[in-house]
């Protein structure tokens, strides 16, 4: 049973510096705007590595001006953050955490930083009735349940702001692999949900209460 789904903020980060040639521009005098993302990437991981309890953080896209060159120094260079955590606050705070970061490696490094926010989207708690109810469904089968938040996002997200909602995970094959050709389920747990989820609608109570 799904507990809660997590917010997420989505950034689109672009650095300028300086472009040159490979061979005749000296170490200390470039400005190189793909360094200078590799460290603003290094610091987003860092910075949720630290904090690996309560929000997550990736650089899902990097993207070198014109596809680079490999005699070249890069002087643009673009990339994204998406930062998602079950509490607003410190995803919010994460977010102006590696703003600050990124901003001082731009400054160090003599390169300047484009800093755009793309996306906020609140966290949404699933309701505890719901939760219960689901629990009771998978209960009958004689499976255990689990309570767990969803680091990923759902539909379900924009369904919290007009109704209570609920949601049931399958587990996935593969080690809980997703987003990925290795994602698989098996038939038989296919089955156990169904069953689950016809036993919940057969025995629905309207929740009296939208708390997680």
């Amino acid at each position: 049973m799904v507990t809660s789904i997590a917010g997420s903020t989505r950034i689109g980060a672009r650095v300028t510096g300086v472009a040159g040639h490979a061979g005749t521009v000296p170490m200390g005098a470039r400005h190189d705007a793909l360094a200078a993302a590799c460290e603003m990437a290094l610091a987003v991981e860092g910075h949720a590595a630290a904090r690996a309890d309560t929000l997550v953080a990736t650089v899902g896209k990097f993207a070198v001006a014109g596809g680079g060159a490999i005699n070249v120094i890069a002087g643009d260079v673009e990339f994204t953050i998406d930062v998602r955590a079950g509490i607003d606050r410190l995803r919010h705070a994460a977010a102006a955490a590696l703003e600050r970061a990124c901003r001082a490696i731009a400054a160090r490094r003599g390169v300047t930083l484009d800093w755009d926010t793309l996306l906020e989207l609140d966290a949404a708690a699933c309701d505890a009735g719901l939760q219960r109810q689901l629990a009771a469904s998978v209960a009958v089968l004689g499976i255990a349940s689990r309570f767990l938040a969803s680091g990923a996002g759902h539909d379900a997200m924009e369904m919290a702001h007009v109704a209570p909602i609920g949601m049931l995970f399958v587990r996935c094959g593969a080690g809980g692999i997703s987003h990925s050709p290795r994602e698989t389920m098996t038939a038989e747990d296919a089955t156990a949900a169904t069953r689950a989820l016809v036993y919940f609608l057969e025995h629905f109570a309207v929740p009296v209460s939208r708390s997680a």
